[in-house]
């Protein structure tokens, strides 16, 4: 009589344990089917997590001049089989390297980040210079970019207004001066037309330039 009462709550106990493992491997065999319906209708036939990229998206819009502020990115998962499509975009592990500088062109709220939004200018053949200028706009500002205005003397001896360089990244600005990034060779003219006339700037947007006149480095 014993052996036969302490074997029951044994078999009752047996049974549970099957119960709960065959409940849990239903559990996991939903959630299986839950992801693979997840890749197939959200990333698409074929989609790979491995695959799937971090990239930089404009939280809000960035304007060209502005300085970049962590507020304003934000992430999004990219999936791609094409490496010249991702080259073209910035990583969320490259957050950092874009943070506090200065856009070089204007991103839309949503839109993914290029690369492009903060290009490094060379210094190989630049010059900073620390120029006096007669006439600039109120609101310049480091990080903008302009175009330079200089008097010249027209084939009849009148003096006119010409537009001597175009896309000058402004590095600072002072009163009634301006440190501008000039390419090397052009810098003595500059001064030059600085000392006949005064150099008037205004602004432009980056990249936005005309064939047949000097660029100050588009790339800035």
């Amino acid at each position: 009589m014993s052996a036969k009462a302490e074997s029951r709550p044994l078999r009752l106990v047996a049974g549970t344990v099957q119960r709960r493992w065959r409940l849990a491997a239903l559990l996991g065999l939903l959630v299986g089917l839950a992801l693979a319906a997840y890749s197939l209708v959200v990333l698409g036939p074929g989609a790979d997590v491995n695959q799937m990229v971090s990239v930089l998206r404009a939280a809000r819009a960035i304007q060209a001049g502005n300085i970049i502020t962590p507020d304003e990115l934000t992430t999004s998962l990219l999936r791609t089989q094409d490496p010249s499509v991702l080259a073209t975009l910035i990583r969320d592990s490259d957050r950092s390297r874009i943070i506090g500088q200065t856009a070089a062109l204007d991103v839309p709220a949503g839109d993914l980040i290029p690369v492009a939004v903060v290009a490094q200018q060379s210094s190989v053949g630049m010059v900073r210079a620390e120029l006096p200028i007669r006439i600039m706009p109120a609101d310049l500002k480091a990080g903008d970019h302009v175009l330079l205005l200089v008097t010249a003397t027209a084939q009849n001896g009148a003096a006119i207004d010409i537009v001597y360089m175009q896309d000058v990244r402004v590095l600072q600005v002072s009163q009634g001066s301006a440190e501008l990034w000039i390419p090397t060779k052009l810098f003595p003219q500059v001064v030059w037309y600085a000392d006949h006339g005064g150099i008037v700037l205004a602004t432009m947007q980056p990249g936005d330039i005309q064939q047949g006149i000097p660029a100050g480095g588009a790339a800035g």
